[in-house]
Protein backbone atom coordinates (compact mmCIF):
# COMPACT_ATOMS: atom_id res chain seq x y z
CA UNK A 1 0.00 0.00 0.00
CA UNK A 2 2.84 2.39 0.87
CA UNK A 3 4.55 1.73 -2.47
CA UNK A 4 1.27 2.32 -4.30
CA UNK A 5 0.75 5.59 -2.43
CA UNK A 6 4.28 6.74 -3.24
CA UNK A 7 3.72 5.81 -6.88
CA UNK A 8 0.60 7.96 -6.99
CA UNK A 9 2.48 10.84 -5.41
CA UNK A 10 5.30 10.59 -7.94
CA UNK A 11 2.84 10.16 -10.80
CA UNK A 12 0.85 13.26 -9.97
CA UNK A 13 3.82 15.32 -8.90
CA UNK A 14 5.50 14.75 -12.24
CA UNK A 15 2.26 15.51 -14.08
CA UNK A 16 1.88 18.94 -12.46
CA UNK A 17 5.48 20.06 -12.86
CA UNK A 18 4.98 22.11 -16.04
CA UNK A 19 2.28 24.15 -14.31
CA UNK A 20 4.00 24.76 -11.01
CA UNK A 21 7.70 25.01 -11.73
CA UNK A 22 9.80 28.14 -11.54
CA UNK A 23 12.88 28.99 -13.53
CA UNK A 24 14.88 25.76 -13.83
CA UNK A 25 15.33 23.52 -16.84
CA UNK A 26 14.04 20.43 -15.01
CA UNK A 27 10.88 22.35 -14.12
CA UNK A 28 10.98 21.44 -10.44
CA UNK A 29 8.81 23.41 -7.94
CA UNK A 30 11.14 25.85 -6.18
CA UNK A 31 10.97 26.95 -2.54
CA UNK A 32 13.94 29.34 -2.41
CA UNK A 33 11.79 32.44 -1.79
CA UNK A 34 10.06 30.67 1.09
CA UNK A 35 13.33 29.42 2.59
CA UNK A 36 14.79 32.92 2.74
CA UNK A 37 12.14 33.77 5.33
CA UNK A 38 12.87 30.63 7.37
CA UNK A 39 16.59 31.01 8.05
CA UNK A 40 16.43 32.84 11.38
CA UNK A 41 13.53 31.02 13.06
CA UNK A 42 13.94 27.55 11.57
CA UNK A 43 17.39 26.84 10.13
CA UNK A 44 19.64 28.60 12.67
CA UNK A 45 17.80 27.69 15.86
CA UNK A 46 18.54 24.80 18.27
CA UNK A 47 16.14 21.88 18.33
CA UNK A 48 14.26 23.04 21.44
CA UNK A 49 13.41 26.31 19.69
CA UNK A 50 12.49 24.67 16.40
CA UNK A 51 10.04 22.50 18.31
CA UNK A 52 8.16 25.64 19.27
CA UNK A 53 7.46 26.40 15.60
CA UNK A 54 4.15 25.22 14.21
CA UNK A 55 3.83 23.42 10.90
CA UNK A 56 2.91 26.06 8.36
CA UNK A 57 1.95 26.51 4.73
CA UNK A 58 3.67 29.08 2.55
CA UNK A 59 3.44 29.94 -1.14
CA UNK A 60 6.24 30.79 -3.55
CA UNK A 61 6.09 33.68 -6.01
CA UNK A 62 3.87 31.80 -8.48
CA UNK A 63 1.46 30.46 -5.87
CA UNK A 64 2.86 26.95 -5.43
CA UNK A 65 2.13 25.94 -1.82
CA UNK A 66 4.79 24.31 0.39
CA UNK A 67 4.54 22.90 3.87
CA UNK A 68 7.25 23.70 6.41
CA UNK A 69 7.55 21.16 9.23
CA UNK A 70 9.85 19.42 11.69
CA UNK A 71 10.41 15.67 11.79
CA UNK A 72 12.58 13.85 14.33
CA UNK A 73 14.41 10.58 14.84
CA UNK A 74 16.51 9.76 17.92
CA UNK A 75 19.70 10.98 16.19
CA UNK A 76 18.56 13.52 13.60
CA UNK A 77 15.98 16.25 13.24
CA UNK A 78 14.90 17.38 9.80
CA UNK A 79 13.36 20.63 8.65
CA UNK A 80 11.29 19.82 5.59
CA UNK A 81 9.99 22.22 2.96
CA UNK A 82 7.73 20.08 0.76
CA UNK A 83 5.47 21.05 -2.16
CA UNK A 84 1.75 20.44 -2.10
CA UNK A 85 0.89 17.37 -4.15
CA UNK A 86 -2.61 16.21 -5.02
CA UNK A 87 -3.14 12.47 -4.85
CA UNK A 88 -6.22 10.51 -5.83
CA UNK A 89 -7.65 8.19 -3.18
CA UNK A 90 -10.59 5.78 -3.12
CA UNK A 91 -13.40 6.86 -0.79
CA UNK A 92 -15.76 4.02 0.16
CA UNK A 93 -19.37 5.19 0.56
CA UNK A 94 -22.83 3.63 0.60
CA UNK A 95 -23.05 4.43 -3.11
CA UNK A 96 -19.80 2.65 -3.92
CA UNK A 97 -16.23 3.79 -4.47
CA UNK A 98 -15.66 7.45 -5.25
CA UNK A 99 -12.44 9.18 -6.27
CA UNK A 100 -11.31 12.07 -4.13
CA UNK A 101 -8.31 14.38 -4.40
CA UNK A 102 -6.28 14.83 -1.22
CA UNK A 103 -3.43 17.29 -0.77
CA UNK A 104 -0.27 15.89 0.80
CA UNK A 105 3.28 17.13 1.31
CA UNK A 106 5.62 14.17 0.77
CA UNK A 107 9.21 14.81 1.85
CA UNK A 108 10.64 13.16 -1.27
CA UNK A 109 8.43 14.61 -4.01
CA UNK A 110 10.04 16.67 -6.80
CA UNK A 111 10.76 20.09 -5.28
CA UNK A 112 11.15 18.90 -1.68
CA UNK A 113 14.06 20.37 0.31
CA UNK A 114 15.35 18.92 3.60
CA UNK A 115 17.86 20.25 6.14
CA UNK A 116 19.11 17.49 8.46
CA UNK A 117 20.85 18.32 11.75
CA UNK A 118 22.31 16.38 14.67
CA UNK A 119 19.75 16.19 17.49
CA UNK A 120 22.42 16.46 20.22
CA UNK A 121 24.91 18.98 18.86
CA UNK A 122 22.62 20.87 16.50
CA UNK A 123 25.28 20.74 13.79
CA UNK A 124 24.09 20.59 10.19
CA UNK A 125 24.57 17.18 8.57
CA UNK A 126 23.29 17.69 5.03
CA UNK A 127 20.80 19.45 2.77
CA UNK A 128 18.94 17.35 0.24
CA UNK A 129 17.13 18.44 -2.95
CA UNK A 130 14.59 16.12 -4.58
CA UNK A 131 13.97 16.75 -8.27
CA UNK A 132 12.99 13.44 -9.93
CA UNK A 133 9.72 11.53 -10.14
CA UNK A 134 11.62 8.66 -8.52
CA UNK A 135 12.18 9.52 -4.87
CA UNK A 136 15.39 7.45 -4.74
CA UNK A 137 17.11 10.00 -6.97
CA UNK A 138 18.39 13.22 -5.37
CA UNK A 139 21.37 15.51 -4.76
CA UNK A 140 22.70 16.43 -1.34
CA UNK A 141 25.25 18.85 0.10
CA UNK A 142 27.15 18.62 3.37
CA UNK A 143 30.05 20.25 5.24
CA UNK A 144 33.44 18.62 4.72
CA UNK A 145 35.99 20.44 6.84
CA UNK A 146 36.22 23.92 5.38
CA UNK A 147 34.60 22.77 2.14
CA UNK A 148 31.10 21.95 0.96
CA UNK A 149 30.76 18.55 -0.70
CA UNK A 150 28.06 17.16 -2.99
CA UNK A 151 26.60 13.73 -3.80
CA UNK A 152 24.36 12.62 -6.67
CA UNK A 153 22.46 9.52 -5.55
CA UNK A 154 20.50 7.07 -7.71
CA UNK A 155 18.58 4.38 -5.83
CA UNK A 156 21.12 4.04 -3.06
CA UNK A 157 24.22 4.25 -5.28
CA UNK A 158 26.48 7.27 -5.66
CA UNK A 159 26.80 8.48 -9.25
CA UNK A 160 28.97 11.23 -7.75
CA UNK A 161 30.30 11.38 -4.21
CA UNK A 162 32.15 14.02 -2.20
CA UNK A 163 32.46 16.50 -5.06
CA UNK A 164 33.85 19.84 -3.77
CA UNK A 165 31.53 22.80 -4.35
CA UNK A 166 32.97 26.30 -4.18
CA UNK A 167 30.38 27.89 -1.89
CA UNK A 168 29.67 27.80 1.84
CA UNK A 169 27.23 25.22 3.19
CA UNK A 170 24.69 27.81 4.32
CA UNK A 171 24.44 29.01 0.72
CA UNK A 172 22.07 26.07 0.21
CA UNK A 173 19.72 27.33 2.93
CA UNK A 174 18.28 29.67 0.32
CA UNK A 175 19.66 28.48 -3.03
CA UNK A 176 17.07 27.86 -5.72
CA UNK A 177 17.15 24.63 -7.65
CA UNK A 178 18.04 26.65 -10.76
CA UNK A 179 21.10 27.96 -8.88
CA UNK A 180 22.05 24.43 -7.86
CA UNK A 181 21.86 23.31 -11.49
CA UNK A 182 23.98 26.23 -12.64
CA UNK A 183 26.54 25.81 -9.87
CA UNK A 184 27.01 22.05 -10.38
CA UNK A 185 26.32 21.75 -14.09
CA UNK A 186 29.83 20.48 -14.87
CA UNK A 187 30.61 18.73 -11.59
CA UNK A 188 27.54 16.51 -11.07
CA UNK A 189 26.14 14.00 -13.62
CA UNK A 190 22.96 15.86 -14.54
CA UNK A 191 22.81 13.89 -17.78
CA UNK A 192 21.00 11.25 -15.72
CA UNK A 193 18.13 13.69 -15.26
CA UNK A 194 17.75 14.35 -18.99
CA UNK A 195 14.71 12.14 -19.60
CA UNK A 196 12.63 12.15 -22.81
CA UNK A 197 9.68 9.73 -22.48
CA UNK A 198 8.96 9.69 -26.22
CA UNK A 199 12.28 7.90 -26.85
CA UNK A 200 11.06 4.66 -25.24
CA UNK A 201 8.47 3.91 -27.90
CA UNK A 202 10.39 0.93 -29.30
CA UNK A 203 10.86 -0.66 -25.89
CA UNK A 204 7.20 -0.21 -24.96
CA UNK A 205 6.02 -1.62 -28.31
CA UNK A 206 8.14 -4.69 -27.68
CA UNK A 207 6.95 -5.09 -24.08
CA UNK A 208 3.33 -4.99 -25.23
CA UNK A 209 4.05 -7.38 -28.10
CA UNK A 210 5.72 -9.90 -25.81
CA UNK A 211 2.91 -9.71 -23.26
CA UNK A 212 0.35 -10.51 -25.93
CA UNK A 213 2.25 -13.68 -26.83
CA UNK A 214 3.12 -15.03 -23.38
CA UNK A 215 0.14 -17.39 -23.34
CA UNK A 216 1.65 -19.10 -26.40
CA UNK A 217 4.96 -19.86 -24.69
CA UNK A 218 5.44 -23.32 -23.20
CA UNK A 219 8.60 -24.16 -21.29
CA UNK A 220 10.67 -27.18 -22.25
CA UNK A 221 14.08 -28.35 -21.07
CA UNK A 222 15.87 -27.78 -24.37
CA UNK A 223 14.61 -26.06 -27.47
CA UNK A 224 14.41 -23.06 -29.77
CA UNK A 225 13.33 -22.26 -33.33
CA UNK A 226 15.91 -22.08 -36.10
CA UNK A 227 16.39 -19.54 -38.90
CA UNK A 228 13.34 -20.94 -40.71
CA UNK A 229 11.16 -20.98 -37.61
CA UNK A 230 11.38 -24.77 -37.19
CA UNK A 231 11.74 -26.38 -33.73
CA UNK A 232 15.25 -27.68 -33.02
CA UNK A 233 17.42 -28.68 -30.09
CA UNK A 234 20.05 -26.32 -28.71
CA UNK A 235 22.43 -28.29 -26.51
CA UNK A 236 24.86 -31.17 -26.80
CA UNK A 237 25.14 -33.60 -29.70
CA UNK A 238 21.56 -32.86 -30.78
CA UNK A 239 22.21 -29.14 -31.37
CA UNK A 240 20.38 -28.08 -34.51
CA UNK A 241 18.57 -31.39 -34.92
CA UNK A 242 14.78 -31.33 -35.50
CA UNK A 243 12.72 -31.46 -32.34
CA UNK A 244 9.34 -33.16 -32.02
CA UNK A 245 6.44 -31.00 -30.88
CA UNK A 246 3.06 -32.28 -29.68
CA UNK A 247 0.41 -32.04 -32.38
CA UNK A 248 -1.90 -30.38 -29.86
CA UNK A 249 0.68 -27.61 -29.33
CA UNK A 250 1.04 -27.13 -33.09
CA UNK A 251 -2.74 -27.00 -33.47
CA UNK A 252 -3.04 -24.35 -30.74
CA UNK A 253 -0.10 -22.30 -32.04
CA UNK A 254 1.92 -23.00 -28.90
CA UNK A 255 5.66 -22.28 -29.00
CA UNK A 256 7.88 -24.64 -27.01
CA UNK A 257 11.28 -23.35 -25.86
CA UNK A 258 13.64 -22.98 -22.92
CA UNK A 259 15.15 -19.73 -21.58
CA UNK A 260 17.69 -19.57 -24.43
CA UNK A 261 15.00 -20.19 -27.01
CA UNK A 262 12.93 -17.43 -25.47
CA UNK A 263 15.69 -14.81 -25.67
CA UNK A 264 16.29 -15.86 -29.29
CA UNK A 265 12.56 -15.57 -30.00
CA UNK A 266 12.56 -11.98 -28.70
CA UNK A 267 15.64 -10.92 -30.68
CA UNK A 268 14.34 -12.71 -33.79
CA UNK A 269 11.23 -10.55 -33.55
CA UNK A 270 13.39 -7.46 -34.12
CA UNK A 271 15.42 -9.07 -36.90
CA UNK A 272 12.87 -10.71 -39.18
CA UNK A 273 11.37 -7.39 -40.40
CA UNK A 274 14.87 -6.49 -41.65
CA UNK A 275 16.23 -9.83 -42.89
CA UNK A 276 13.15 -11.93 -43.58
CA UNK A 277 14.67 -14.80 -41.58
CA UNK A 278 15.50 -15.59 -37.97
CA UNK A 279 18.97 -16.00 -36.49
CA UNK A 280 21.00 -19.13 -37.27
CA UNK A 281 21.69 -21.46 -34.36
CA UNK A 282 25.34 -22.46 -34.88
CA UNK A 283 26.85 -18.93 -34.51
CA UNK A 284 24.97 -18.47 -31.23
CA UNK A 285 26.88 -21.39 -29.67
CA UNK A 286 30.31 -19.93 -30.46
CA UNK A 287 32.45 -19.58 -27.28
CA UNK A 288 33.21 -16.01 -26.24
CA UNK A 289 35.54 -16.82 -23.33
CA UNK A 290 38.57 -18.97 -22.73
CA UNK A 291 39.66 -20.58 -19.47
CA UNK A 292 42.64 -22.58 -18.30
CA UNK A 293 42.06 -26.28 -19.00
CA UNK A 294 43.64 -27.07 -15.63
CA UNK A 295 41.38 -24.79 -13.56
CA UNK A 296 38.01 -25.62 -12.03
CA UNK A 297 36.12 -24.07 -14.96
CA UNK A 298 38.33 -25.86 -17.48
CA UNK A 299 37.87 -29.26 -15.88
CA UNK A 300 34.14 -28.78 -15.38
CA UNK A 301 33.80 -27.40 -18.89
CA UNK A 302 34.87 -30.72 -20.35
CA UNK A 303 31.60 -32.26 -19.18
CA UNK A 304 29.19 -29.32 -19.28
CA UNK A 305 28.94 -25.79 -20.62
CA UNK A 306 29.64 -23.25 -17.88
CA UNK A 307 29.21 -20.20 -20.11
CA UNK A 308 26.19 -21.12 -22.20
CA UNK A 309 23.90 -18.15 -21.46
CA UNK A 310 26.85 -15.70 -21.56
CA UNK A 311 27.91 -16.95 -25.02
CA UNK A 312 24.30 -17.14 -26.18
CA UNK A 313 23.34 -13.58 -25.21
CA UNK A 314 26.58 -12.09 -26.54
CA UNK A 315 26.24 -13.84 -29.88
CA UNK A 316 22.55 -12.95 -30.16
CA UNK A 317 23.36 -9.28 -29.61
CA UNK A 318 26.19 -9.50 -32.15
CA UNK A 319 23.85 -11.13 -34.68
CA UNK A 320 21.43 -8.26 -34.23
CA UNK A 321 24.19 -5.75 -34.98
CA UNK A 322 25.33 -7.72 -38.03
CA UNK A 323 21.88 -8.03 -39.55
CA UNK A 324 20.83 -4.44 -38.88
CA UNK A 325 24.09 -3.00 -40.26
CA UNK A 326 24.28 -5.57 -43.11
CA UNK A 327 27.88 -6.43 -42.16
CA UNK A 328 29.14 -9.59 -40.49
CA UNK A 329 30.58 -9.04 -37.03
CA UNK A 330 31.88 -11.39 -34.39
CA UNK A 331 30.90 -10.61 -30.83
CA UNK A 332 34.35 -9.16 -30.05
CA UNK A 333 33.91 -6.52 -32.77
CA UNK A 334 30.51 -5.20 -31.71
CA UNK A 335 30.82 -3.55 -28.30
CA UNK A 336 27.52 -5.09 -27.20
CA UNK A 337 28.70 -5.83 -23.65
CA UNK A 338 27.47 -3.39 -21.01
CA UNK A 339 30.56 -2.54 -18.96
CA UNK A 340 29.92 0.98 -17.68
CA UNK A 341 30.78 1.84 -14.08
CA UNK A 342 28.57 4.80 -13.13
CA UNK A 343 28.71 4.29 -9.35
CA UNK A 344 31.55 4.72 -6.87
CA UNK A 345 29.80 3.64 -3.66
CA UNK A 346 26.48 2.59 -2.15
CA UNK A 347 24.46 3.22 0.99
CA UNK A 348 24.14 -0.08 2.85
CA UNK A 349 23.44 -1.39 6.34
CA UNK A 350 27.19 -1.07 6.96
CA UNK A 351 27.18 2.61 5.96
CA UNK A 352 28.78 3.82 2.75
CA UNK A 353 30.68 1.03 1.02
CA UNK A 354 32.49 0.69 -2.30
CA UNK A 355 30.77 -0.70 -5.41
CA UNK A 356 32.62 -3.45 -7.26
CA UNK A 357 31.44 -2.36 -10.71
CA UNK A 358 31.76 -4.45 -13.87
CA UNK A 359 33.82 -7.66 -13.79
CA UNK A 360 34.87 -9.03 -17.17
CA UNK A 361 33.03 -12.20 -18.18
CA UNK A 362 30.97 -12.02 -14.98
CA UNK A 363 29.00 -8.77 -15.13
CA UNK A 364 27.55 -6.98 -12.11
CA UNK A 365 26.38 -8.05 -8.68
CA UNK A 366 22.61 -8.33 -8.99
CA UNK A 367 21.99 -5.90 -6.11
CA UNK A 368 23.22 -3.09 -8.38
CA UNK A 369 21.03 -4.09 -11.30
CA UNK A 370 18.15 -1.66 -10.72
CA UNK A 371 20.25 1.53 -10.35
CA UNK A 372 22.36 0.38 -13.29
CA UNK A 373 19.25 -0.05 -15.43
CA UNK A 374 18.07 3.42 -14.38
CA UNK A 375 21.30 4.87 -15.77
CA UNK A 376 21.08 2.74 -18.91
CA UNK A 377 17.44 3.72 -19.36
CA UNK A 378 18.39 7.40 -19.36
CA UNK A 379 21.56 7.12 -21.43
CA UNK A 380 20.51 4.39 -23.91
CA UNK A 381 16.75 4.87 -24.41
CA UNK A 382 16.55 2.89 -27.65
CA UNK A 383 18.07 -0.34 -26.30
CA UNK A 384 16.87 -3.36 -24.35
CA UNK A 385 19.16 -5.86 -22.66
CA UNK A 386 19.83 -9.58 -22.67
CA UNK A 387 20.77 -10.77 -19.20
CA UNK A 388 22.93 -13.82 -18.59
CA UNK A 389 22.68 -15.09 -15.00
CA UNK A 390 25.80 -16.49 -13.33
CA UNK A 391 25.20 -18.70 -10.28
CA UNK A 392 27.58 -20.26 -7.81
CA UNK A 393 26.97 -24.01 -7.58
CA UNK A 394 28.17 -26.31 -4.82
CA UNK A 395 29.46 -29.45 -6.48
CA UNK A 396 28.35 -31.86 -3.77
CA UNK A 397 30.79 -34.48 -5.01
CA UNK A 398 33.86 -33.41 -3.08
CA UNK A 399 34.97 -31.04 -5.81
CA UNK A 400 35.18 -27.23 -5.42
CA UNK A 401 32.15 -25.02 -6.02
CA UNK A 402 31.97 -23.51 -9.49
CA UNK A 403 30.32 -20.67 -11.42
CA UNK A 404 27.87 -21.34 -14.22
CA UNK A 405 25.89 -19.17 -16.65
CA UNK A 406 22.74 -21.25 -17.03
CA UNK A 407 19.83 -18.79 -17.26
CA UNK A 408 18.96 -15.81 -19.41
CA UNK A 409 16.32 -13.09 -19.52
CA UNK A 410 15.28 -10.02 -21.48
CA UNK A 411 15.08 -6.64 -19.71
CA UNK A 412 13.33 -3.46 -20.86
CA UNK A 413 14.04 -0.26 -18.90
CA UNK A 414 11.93 2.79 -19.76
CA UNK A 415 10.49 6.04 -18.46
CA UNK A 416 6.77 6.60 -18.88
CA UNK A 417 5.06 9.84 -19.90
CA UNK A 418 5.18 11.02 -16.29
CA UNK A 419 8.96 10.56 -16.05
CA UNK A 420 8.54 7.52 -13.80
CA UNK A 421 11.17 4.81 -14.19
CA UNK A 422 9.90 1.36 -15.05
CA UNK A 423 11.54 -1.94 -15.89
CA UNK A 424 9.96 -5.10 -17.26
CA UNK A 425 11.75 -8.45 -17.19
CA UNK A 426 10.81 -11.51 -19.25
CA UNK A 427 12.34 -14.89 -18.51
CA UNK A 428 11.40 -18.13 -20.22
CA UNK A 429 7.93 -16.87 -21.12
CA UNK A 430 7.23 -15.31 -17.73
CA UNK A 431 6.87 -11.60 -16.94
CA UNK A 432 8.30 -10.25 -13.70
CA UNK A 433 9.39 -7.03 -12.05
CA UNK A 434 13.02 -6.16 -11.49
CA UNK A 435 12.43 -6.73 -7.76
CA UNK A 436 11.11 -10.25 -8.42
CA UNK A 437 14.03 -11.01 -10.72
CA UNK A 438 16.53 -9.79 -8.13
CA UNK A 439 14.86 -11.85 -5.42
CA UNK A 440 14.90 -14.95 -7.60
CA UNK A 441 18.68 -14.78 -8.07
CA UNK A 442 20.17 -13.54 -4.77
CA UNK A 443 23.96 -13.19 -4.69
CA UNK A 444 24.21 -13.90 -8.42
CA UNK A 445 26.00 -11.91 -11.11
CA UNK A 446 24.18 -10.53 -14.14
CA UNK A 447 25.94 -9.93 -17.44
CA UNK A 448 24.16 -7.57 -19.84
CA UNK A 449 24.40 -7.15 -23.60
CA UNK A 450 22.57 -4.42 -25.47
CA UNK A 451 20.20 -4.88 -28.42
CA UNK A 452 18.54 -2.11 -30.41
CA UNK A 453 14.79 -2.14 -29.83
CA UNK A 454 12.26 -2.04 -32.66
CA UNK A 455 8.78 -0.64 -33.10
CA UNK A 456 8.33 -3.22 -35.88
CA UNK A 457 8.54 -6.14 -33.47
CA UNK A 458 7.24 -9.25 -35.26
CA UNK A 459 7.93 -12.47 -33.34
CA UNK A 460 7.31 -15.98 -34.64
Amino acid sequence: MKRFRLFLISFLACAILPLSAQNNKLRVPDSSVIRKALVENWFEQPLENVRQNHTELRANSIGQVFQVRLEETPEIFSIIVAPETAISVDLYTQDGIQKKKVNEYPPDAPGSWILMKDSVTGKAIRIRYYFAADSDVYVQFYPGGNKTLADYVIQGCFAARGVPIGVSFDYFYTASFASVLSLTEKSLPWQYADIHPEQYHGNLVMVNGIKKNLARIKQVKDGCYDEQGKPVYIGGKLAGEPRDVDLEDVKNDILTMNHSGFTKWVVDGTIVPVSGTYTYLAPLLRPTTSVSPLGVAGIRGQDESLFHSLDWTRNLAAASVSIKTRRNYLYEQTGVDVNIEPFSAEVSAKGITSVAGYIKNSGYEIKYLKPLLYVLGVSEPTYFYLAAVRRTVKAGDGRPEFKVFDSSAVIFPYFDKNCQFGCTVFENGQEMTIAQFTKKYPDCFIHLTRVLSSDRFSPL
